[in-house]
């Protein structure tokens, strides 16, 4: 297996195509900054990605604590009869 550039890598295993890595980073050129403005991209797409992840927990935290007062509320009903 010969050795390979981290740019030649990325442009034959994770983008089928050039297009396919310039439509996700249309940053990346041929002046040789393709891993540094794909490096980027992938930040800020990552930073995208937490921010929603956060958003769910934030929503499943409510759910669940919403869940917990409504069987706390059905048991106290249950109690009553």
């Amino acid at each position: 297996m010969s050795l390979t550039t981290l740019e030649d890598y990325v442009r034959r295993e994770i983008f089928i195509s050039d297009k396919e890595l310039f439509d996700f980073c249309p940053a990346c050129d041929e002046t040789g900054n393709t891993i540094e403005a794909l490096m980027k991209g992938l930040f800020q797409e990552a930073k995208k990605l937490q921010k929603e992840r956060d958003e769910i927990l934030k929503v499943n935290r409510s759910m669940a604590k919403s869940v917990e007062e409504l069987k706390k509320a059905v048991e106290r009903i249950g109690s009553i009869t």
